[in-house]
């Protein structure tokens, strides 16, 4: 091809213009520092990508072999090999041996090369944009057509990236796939050129075994197939875009599908893409389930964008695999897979026929408690959501839905109206970030659509308690200023209803919150709040009364009757309406407290039933906690404000007392266990409230308020815990498992309640961590019932105090390892043990803690190995030659050695020497093994991880 002679005489000037820049080039490699290295110039930010490339041109029309010679040192350099290639070198060009001589002189012997060491992606930025400006510049020049230039380049690359050295084959393939994508745009390159790179490149590189490369190939061939027609590649090279969805590499899966997102709605390639998509539909079904979440959801979109234009390619069950995605726990596959079905279950439906196939759809998955998740899914997808008025348009129609149906759907209303007020992602669910999405004005709309009709809706479900659950939750995500007052007022007057004909606790429980966001939304309903309380207070006096007189008259006290029931029935309103509002003015704790007092006591059998008992116990809780919050209130400016708090603090501190001491009694001598968890979950919780954070009050009558726990009561509370929470961990290996089982759900919850609430004293310092070793060495043991719970205390508590998270580890293992010694007769049958491989996995997990950040945790890492050599040290044996009976302890610091940082390894080493070495030398019996262990560990640790030369020479610094 002939260029014309203007581009001919452009071509002169600018050489004329770049022959001084071009000096600086061609001094590359001239010494051993390679200051002008074409690659220094290319990563240098004071010199233009657009410049180096200029010059490199001018030196080829200066001297083609050196610029070449420029462009090989290049790659090589890019590789990481220090090998410089003599400017000597003439054509022809051993590209084989060039590689030989450029493998031996690498910067080192490990496996790290500039792409991928942590700066690589400036590094490949900077590389790659060279590539492509330089090809692109030659393009504009007739060097592209000089029958050398492109010939001895691809050659080189061809060559180099078929090597078996990774780096070369790395860096190369990388340089010629950026080469092919500049040639792409140059029609003057020759085709038969093009797709011998094609062949010997990309399908070489495609099946690459570092994943890496196999990346850098799916990468470019986008970029390809997104120029087609105008690129060398045809419609039938869509196929290897489908090769890669096969790849092994989730990171290559993702960019395929990223590309075929994007090459489908390409008009040249919809087609063949299309009738690909149904020959790897199972392909892309399979990674829709796949465990990385980025390339499930990608694979939903293009799997959507096929079903789009052509529907068969979803059958029967593919859907319901997909189906189930919808439950599933990331939000972004969720919500793929609901507009996935949306368009499957037919999207023009009317909205009352979409309403009862979202109700059926649900249905199909009886497993699940809630339709939050579902709801989570469809809504920003679909509308159908937030149909609401059209859900109790169906609702309220007579026999219209079945009893199941009706449930679903209120269901369905309720958790679609939280969504839209609050935005609140469903508990469980995972996405990318934790940004809220409330619909603009939802609780106007909400307002609008459900006010008016709640009452109805209420009376229609009085005998479905968890759908009157769900519908009195509703007022709560209502926005309530410009709402009718009848309305309201209606609304109020059915909840009161409710809450007395009631005795369901969770329905109270749900009344009265909601009867909290009405009134504290209108000061206008202040009496008719006043009444509701009173009259719950009556009823509840009026029950006892007649329980007590019937008590006193029977031989069997308080045991049935309709005077118990009724007893219940009212003490459950109480507990429901005290927990929201303050009941303070009708003076209920002295007397229920004095009650209780004289009830209950360890030798005396119970007169009150345990479910009577329990509600009692919360009733005082919450009453106690309203008396403290009230007082923090209090104007303390005037004398008598003064006055009053003190006297008020006064009879806090009775009745805390008081009540604190019904607690521990029933604790220790209960035999309902449901209303010891009680008892102990309100102990612990006073015990926080409490606490020394009272100590910063202003007023000195609050500070006084001060619980000060004895050692006997945290005796108390630690025999509960290991009775009930951990009872049988010692000798039922399978019981954390058991609790794993569907039927023990309520009990799981019931002692994970009493775990939380033990561990509340030591997240709030109430009581020291030394005592939570005897919870922390079940750690490892119940680690998939209560693991959660346990790191998170021990987390906080590193963040407390470091040292003092040490010694509780040290003292946690130590506690594990007294009893394993007790039970075998020496160290070496201890050893042997299932026990004691138990226990250093125990401690393993335990050291993990420490990784979170290891120079914060620094001083109790420390402390742990210094302790626990002093006590592997401390009983000295009988004869000197023989080693200290727990010495065997060394074994289970040993595994905390990974958190120690070097300078603390030398520390540890040099405070090894307490220990008798020369009854080592003279005895090298099996009992030594521990310390021979944790020696050689450290010392390994110690020179793979420092850098320092003092630290070189072992044998030199621990004498």
């Amino acid at each position: 091809m002939v260029l014309p002679e203007e581009i001919l005489r452009t071509e002169v000037l600018e050489a004329t213009e770049l022959d001084a820049r071009c000096e600086s080039l061609d001094d590359v490699g001239s010494g051993p520092e390679k200051e002008d290295s074409l690659l220094k110039l290319v990563c240098s930010q004071k010199c233009r990508t657009e410049s180096v490339c200029e010059m490199w041109i001018t030196l080829y029309r200066t001297s083609c072999n050196v610029a070449f010679i420029r462009f090989v040192q290049f790659v090589l350099e890019a590789s990481g090999s220090r090998y410089r290639i003599p400017e000597t070198t003439e054509p022809p060009f051993d590209f084989a041996g060039l590689l030989v001589e450029a493998t031996v002189h690498f910067a080192n012997r490990s496996v790290a090369y500039p792409l991928i060491l942590k700066s690589s992606r400036m590094f490949v930025q900077s590389v790659g944009d060279f590539v492509l400006q330089l090809f692109r510049l030659v393009g504009s020049t007739s060097i592209l057509l000089d029958g050398y230039f492109l010939e001895h380049i691809s050659g080189f690359l061809m060559i180099c990236a078929d090597s078996k050295v990774r780096p070369f084959r790395h860096t190369s393939t990388m340089i010629a796939l950026k080469m092919m994508t500049a040639l792409s745009d140059l029609r003057c390159v020759p085709a038969e050129l093009w797709l011998q790179l094609f062949d010997e490149i990309f399908l070489a590189r495609s099946s690459d075994v570092v994943e890496d490369i196999r990346y850098l190939c799916v990468v470019e061939c986008r970029q390809w197939l997104d120029k087609c027609p105008e690129s060398f590649l045809q419609a039938e090279h869509v196929k290897h875009m489908f090769h890669a969805l096969q790849d092994n590499c989730s990171k290559v899966c993702e960019c395929s599908l990223e590309a075929l997102t994007q090459i489908i709605q390409h008009p040249e390639l919809r087609e063949t893409c299309l009738q690909k998509c149904l020959e790897y539909r199972l392909t892309l079904l399979g990674l829709a389930m796949s465990r990385e979440s980025e390339v499930a959801v990608l694979a939903i979109q293009v799997l959507n964008q096929c079903y789009t234009n052509m529907p068969e390619i979803l059958d029967d069950s593919m859907e319901q695999v997909l189906q189930q995605l919808v439950f599933g726990a990331h939000r972004g596959v969720a919500q793929a897979a609901a507009k996935l079905i949306q368009l499957h279950r037919g999207a023009d439906a009317t909205e009352e026929e979409r309403l009862r196939s979202l109700v059926e759809f649900f249905m199909q998955f009886g497993e699940h408690e809630h339709a939050a998740y579902m709801v989570d899914a469809f809504y920003g997808q679909s509308d159908i959501v937030l149909a609401w008025p059209a859900m109790v348009d169906m609702l309220l129609k007579p026999n219209y839905l079945s009893c199941q149906e009706t449930s679903v759907m209120v269901e369905i209303l309720v958790r679609a109206v939280k969504q839209a007020v609050t935005g609140e992602i469903p508990p469980g669910r995972y996405t990318q970030d934790l940004r809220r999405q409330p619909l603009p004005n939802g609780g106007k709309l909400a307002t609008a659509s459900l006010l008016s009709r709640l009452t109805t809706l209420l009376s229609q479900s009085r005998g479905r308690g968890h759908d009157l659950i769900n519908i009195l939750e509703l007022p709560q995500y209502m926005d309530l200023e410009d709402s009718s007052e009848l309305h309201l007022l209606e609304l109020l007057e059915k909840i009161k209803e409710i809450m007395f004909e009631q005795d369901n606790l969770v329905v109270l429980q749900m009344s009265a919150m909601t009867l909290d966001h009405l009134y504290s939304h209108s000061s206008t309903h202040a009496h008719h709040c006043q009444k509701l309380l009173n009259d719950a207070v009556t009823n509840y006096r009026i029950a006892f009364k007649t329980w007590q007189q019937a008590s006193d008259k029977a031989a069997t006290i308080g045991h049935g009757g309709d005077g118990i029931r009724r007893l219940i029935v009212t003490l459950r309103l109480l507990h429901s309406l005290y927990a929201r509002f303050d009941l303070s003015q009708w003076q209920l704790i002295s007397p229920i407290l004095s009650m209780l007092q004289q009830t209950i006591g360890a030798a005396t059998e119970q007169r009150i039933p345990a479910v009577a008992l329990g509600l009692y116990l919360g009733i005082l809780y919450v009453g106690i906690s309203w008396a403290l919050k009230r007082q923090k209130d209090v104007d303390e400016d005037t004398v008598a404000g003064q006055t009053l708090l003190a006297a008020d603090c006064e009879a806090i501190q009775g009745s805390l007392q008081g009540f604190l001491g019904v607690n521990f009694l029933l604790i220790e001598h209960s035999p309902a266990i449901k209303v010891s968890c009680d008892a102990f979950v309100y102990c612990c919780d006073l015990l926080v409230l409490f606490s020394d954070s009272l100590r910063q009050s202003s007023s000195a009558a609050i500070r006084a308020l001060e619980y000060r726990s004895e050692v006997r009561e945290y005796r108390l509370l630690e025999g509960f815990l290991l009775r009930y929470v951990f009872a049988g961990a010692d000798e039922n290996e399978g019981d954390a498992q058991q609790l794993l089982e569907s039927d023990m759900f309520s009990v799981l919850q019931s002692k994970r309640r009493v775990l939380a609430s033990y561990c509340k004293l030591v997240f709030h310092n109430v009581m020291p961590a030394m005592h939570a070793c005897i919870m922390f060495q079940y750690y490892e043991k119940y680690n998939p019932v209560f693991g959660d719970i346990m790191r998170s205390t021990l987390e906080h508590c590193l963040s407390i105090n470091a040292t003092n998270f040490g010694m509780t580890l040290m003292h946690t293992c130590m506690l594990v390892y007294k009893r394993i010694r007790a039970a075998h007769k020496d160290a070496i049958e201890a050893s042997a043990s299932p026990e004691f491989a138990n226990l250093l996995k125990l401690a393993e997990l335990l050291g993990e803690v420490f990784n979170i950040k290891l120079l914060d945790s620094r001083p109790g890492v420390l402390v742990l190995h210094r302790a626990g050599i002093s006590f592997a040290a401390e009983l000295k044996p009988q004869d000197p030659a023989n080693a200290p009976e727990n010495l065997l302890f060394l074994s289970v610091i040993q595994q905390f050695v990974p958190q120690l940082l070097a300078q603390d390894m030398f520390e540890v080493l040099q405070f090894m020497q307490g220990i008798n070495e020369a009854a080592l030398l003279s005895n090298r019996s099996a009992a030594w093994e521990p310390y021979l262990s944790y020696r050689n560990c450290l010392e390994i640790s110690l020179m793979q991880s420092c850098r320092r030369a003092e630290f070189q020479d072992l044998s030199n610094n621990v004498e």
